[in-house]
């Protein structure tokens, strides 16, 4: 055998054990970049997402995914904040947010309670979302608060859900008033 076969039987096998461990463990931040500049997660742009859900119905696999009119979905893997003790402690103290990570805060009904980055190390986006899925107001790059002064962040309509991602994520996916949000939670 040539030694270019040889390199290229190689360089197959390495991405093929990456894509293995990526889709068994997620362990990678990794991200494609298209010709439009748009990101998207690198195993739902090689495996297309359309597998057979076994691994998102296991503990800790929660994602959102946000529908953006030309036909791409964005997966957000999220963690769920739901009570009242989880809400408030949000993700406060958290120092690191992977690039397709987030936190959904779900209300028991509508809602127009101020949110605030206190105790927070990162800088956020956060998308207010009503009972039917739609996004209803988008507060992008709120920064933490300050030893002396700390905002409050008022939604423009009432809510039932709210994801936080990390700042400059709405920007960069084209994420808009009015898209979609449908949720595949446990």
């Amino acid at each position: 055998m040539n030694n270019h076969l040889k390199l290229l039987i190689y360089i197959g096998t390495i991405v093929g054990i990456f894509l293995l461990v990526q889709e068994k463990f997620n362990l990678f931040d990794v991200k494609l970049i298209d010709k439009d500049g748009k990101s998207e997660r690198l195993m739902d742009s090689i495996l297309g997402e359309e597998s057979s859900g076994e691994s998102d119905e296991q503990e800790g696999n929660d994602y959102v995914e946000i529908y953006i009119p030309n036909g791409l979905k964005i997966k957000v893997m999220v963690e769920v904040a739901d009570s009242e003790e989880e809400r408030s402690e949000g993700l406060s103290s958290r120092r690191y947010l992977g690039d397709y990570d987030g936190m959904l805060f779900i209300f028991d009904g509508n809602v127009n309670h101020p949110f605030w980055m206190k105790d927070m190390f990162l800088s956020l986006d956060i998308m207010f979302i009503d009972a039917q899925g739609f996004i209803v107001d988008i507060k992008s790059d709120q920064q933490p608060c300050d030893e002396v002064y700390c905002s409050q962040i008022y939604s423009r309509d009432s809510y039932r859900y709210v994801l936080e991602v990390n700042s400059g994520f709405c920007e960069e996916n084209e994420i808009e008033v009015g898209y979609s949000v449908v949720q595949y939670l446990q």
